[in-house]
């Protein structure tokens, strides 16, 4: 009986190297874990139709948003892991989730694999037109100031990375203010520019229409260099807080147990996105730069992040 099942595992094993030297064979589902639409979405579509350029292959989005991202990331978790499911994923699904909600229903770190990622964008601070302060020295001095319990802030709700990036700032610069939490990023900004709240701190490319069309001022980017779609805009670390730096990523993940050389193929055909041109100017429209790291240094990246917004979840309290 063993001899006979050892003879069956030989014969299997020319198919897995087939499997794996014709991969690709069929179309790659790309999961993107929120809904159709957002920033997210809009990324994944870019990696998609440049990815399956650089593949010779299809790969179609699916769309499947709820739970902080954790429902995409259950998919993908309990897919097959044959390279043909991946998902985009991003530091509040893969950081933050896994620290606020309670009985996940897989674990970012065991049952998903780093592949590599394709943009970061830097989380900023924009402030109400007619609220008196140009820059964060400003603000610092209005809020201990005139400001003095009056501020209030925005984000896309507790544990988000603009709640956590506002935490960063308030306890590095030693000023408070009030959480206004909405259940997206867009239905702050209805009332930052009315003025209902002082400010809104999120991604890049959720903010960048606002401040082209001039509706909030930036005050701040919380990234390690400036944007290059707001070169004007100081860095976190330049105006003296280098501890609220704080980068926001993208990147594709999949299943845990893909075959090596299938991940260095995934890996390969999304370091030729990130070199497209065509791909470069597409991400530059929704204020994300291009930013390609390998399997290895992203679950590098990731494993870090999981630790860091761990401790910050851990102290401001955020649990469902």
């Amino acid at each position: 009986m063993k001899k006979a099942f050892l003879i069956a595992a030989a014969a299997l094993l020319p198919l897995a190297a087939f499997a794996q030297d014709s991969f690709p064979s069929k179309p790659i589902r790309l999961i993107v874990p929120y809904g159709p639409g957002g920033v997210s979405d809009t990324v994944g579509r870019i990696v998609a139709t440049a990815l399956s350029k650089a593949m010779n292959n299809s790969v179609v989005v699916e769309n499947h948003g709820g739970a902080g991202g954790t429902l995409g990331g259950n998919i993908t978790a309990k897919s097959a892991p044959d390279g043909y499911t991946v998902l985009l994923t991003s530091p509040p699904m893969t950081a933050v989730a896994p620290n606020v909600i309670p009985n996940m229903p897989y674990n970012v770190s065991t049952d998903l694999i780093p592949i590599a990622t394709v943009i970061t964008t830097p989380n900023i601070l924009v402030v109400n037109n007619d609220l008196p302060v140009k820059n964060i020295q400003e603000l610092i001095a209005y809020a201990k100031g005139p400001g003095k319990g009056k501020l209030s802030f925005g984000s896309s709700g507790p544990g988000s990375t603009g709640h956590l990036s506002a935490a960063i700032l308030m306890g590095s610069v030693g000023i408070d203010m009030q959480h206004v939490p909405y259940k997206t990023s867009a239905a702050a900004f209805p009332d930052v520019i009315s003025g209902r709240v002082s400010m809104a701190f999120d991604s890049l490319p959720s903010t960048i229409g606002f401040v082209k069309g001039g509706k909030v001022r930036p005050i701040l980017v919380m990234s390690e260099k400036r944007s290059i779609l707001l070169p004007e805009v100081p860095t976190a670390a330049e105006s003296g807080y280098p501890q609220a730096t704080m980068n926001f990523w993208m990147g594709i993940e999949g299943p845990a147990g893909i075959p090596a050389p299938v991940v260095d193929k995934i890996a390969a055909g999304l370091k030729q996105v990130v070199a497209s041109q065509e791909a470069r100017e597409q991400f530059k429209t929704v204020g994300a730069e291009p930013f390609y790291t390998t399997p290895a240094e992203f679950k590098t990246l990731r494993d870090a992040d999981i630790v860091k917004y761990g401790k910050l979840v851990q102290q401001l309290g955020l649990k469902q």
